[in-house]
C-alpha cells in the first residue's frame, strides 16, 4: 500500500471509498497499578484515509483506522 492508492473499507456495508495518505505510528502506554505511572510499551501503526464520503469525528478529511481495515482497490 502506498500513498494515492484508491482504498476500501473493508468494515463498511456500501464499500466506502477513499485516498491512502500514507502510515502514522502512535505510542502505547501501560499504566502501572501501583504507583500510576506511566510507561512506554511499544507502537501502534495505522493508516491515514482522506475518505470521499465523510469526514472523521473532528471534522478533518483525514482519518486514521486500522490498517487490517482497509484493502487496495487499484495496484499501481
Amino acid at each position: 500500500m502506498k500513498p494515492g492508492d484508491l482504498v476500501r473499507n473493508k468494515n463498511s456495508e456500501s464499500g466506502e471509498l477513499g485516498l491512502f495518505m500514507g502510515f502514522r505510528t502512535f505510542n502505547k502506554y501501560r499504566v502501572l497499578t501501583s504507583n500510576k505511572k506511566k510507561i512506554l510499551d511499544g507502537t501502534y501503526e495505522c493508516a491515514e484515509v482522506m475518505w470521499f464520503t465523510r469526514r472523521a469525528p473532528n471534522g478533518d478529511r483525514i482519518s486514521t483506522i486500522q490498517k487490517n481495515l482497509i484493502e487496495v482497490v487499484n495496484g499501481n
